[in-house]
């Protein structure tokens, strides 16, 4: 795990920026607010989860807001979860801790209902590493619970990118401490560690269209600088999603008896 330094000094930079706010780790608020409502919708109150990668718990407490959740967040960033311990819990509707810990070392055992990542594994800058993750996941899920796997994938990333070119734009790449991942393998993978593939969740394809293809388009043609949360953006936050635009998705799993 060579680039476990590289990761942890991006995200105690991050940490130090954005301190409490929701912008923290995602700049584009939309994107974040969908997140949260889409998470949100898979969940079921009274339930037992664990969040993978909860970062500074701005979205944890709002997700937790929503459902009744017996909920631990943890984050391999001790900067982010001291940051976490700090998040107001007024309003909340069950309970909530958050928790240092890897998730290349979790250790739990048939312990959660649900478990959800938010772009989390591709930290995991190896495909040895994801798996171990992924396996480590599996583990701590109860038979009957799911996994929520909020991730960013090629696959959408690629037609997001076939867009971008048909108009003149450049690609967008990953950024300098991810590797995304491949839908398919994934599936594949996690059917090994008695993963049922459920669906796939393109909720941000809309969205991404819009505000990675058509807003650019029309701010290059219009010689004015791309920014986050624009009021022509936000629009297209509201359209059902349509195709397979958006590198970030959801795919659902749910585990079986082997």
């Amino acid at each position: 795990m060579k680039y476990k330094k590289l990761i942890k000094e991006h995200y105690k930079k991050e940490a130090g920026k954005d301190k409490l706010s929701m912008h923290s780790t995602m700049a584009d608020l939309n994107t974040r607010r969908l997140e949260i409502e889409n998470i949100v919708a898979f969940l079921k109150d009274n339930k037992k989860c664990l969040e993978v990668g909860c970062g500074n718990g701005s979205a944890s407490i709002e997700i937790s807001k929503a459902k009744k959740l017996d909920l631990l967040c943890v984050d391999f960033s001790p900067e982010m979860i001291a940051l976490a311990k700090k998040q107001p819990t007024l309003g909340i509707k069950g309970k909530i801790k958050f928790q240092e810990e890897d998730v290349l070392k979790l250790k739990y055992e048939n312990l959660f209902d649900f478990i959800f990542t938010e772009r989390c594994i591709i930290n995991l800058l190896s495909l040895e590493d994801q798996k171990k993750a992924l396996k480590n996941i599996s583990n701590a899920l109860k038979v009957g619970g799911n996994l929520i796997l909020l991730e960013a994938f090629n696959d959408g990333l690629g037609e997001l990118n076939s867009a971008r070119k048909d108009i003149g734009l450049e690609p967008i790449a990953p950024a300098y401490h991810n590797l995304y991942l491949d839908k398919d393998l994934v599936i594949e993978y996690l059917k090994g560690q008695d993963l049922k593939f459920v669906k796939e969740s393109n909720f941000l394809s809309s969205y991404f269209f819009g505000s990675r293809v058509i807003y650019p388009f029309f701010a290059k043609a219009n010689k004015k600088d791309i920014k986050y949360n624009t009021a022509f953006a936000r629009y297209f936050s509201f359209f059902p999603p349509f195709g397979n635009y958006s590198q970030i998705k959801i795919l659902l799993f749910k585990k079986v008896k082997k």
